[in-house]
């Protein structure tokens, strides 16, 4: 059997990968229009409203027991990184 990229019993991937190497080598811009609401809340081509956006945020790191390390733009110190277990129960062995 010949690997294409794709785990053997899967279905392929419908992704166009020729063409997302093409616009990542031409710096293309993302699509955006702040007009309409699925298109996030900030304007991803404009460096400054990315880093405003995330200097802001809440921040997940981790699997399957995800850890908060940023909440609301304030890191949160290594001691007190500790899972809720009401949010977030630990995943166990079976």
């Amino acid at each position: 059997m010949e690997f294409k990229g794709n785990l053997p019993g899967t279905k392929p991937s419908r992704t166009d990968w020729e063409w997302v190497k093409k616009q990542i080598a031409e710096d293309a811009p993302i699509p955006y229009d702040p007009n309409d609401p699925d298109d996030g809340p900030y304007d991803p081509n404009d460096d400054a409203a990315v880093d405003a956006f995330f200097d802001k945020a809440t921040i997940w790191s981790g699997w399957p027991n995800p850890v908060m390390i940023q909440k609301d733009g304030v890191p949160i110190p290594p001691s007190e990184r500790v899972p809720d277990e009401d949010t977030f129960p630990r995943a166990k062995a079976s």
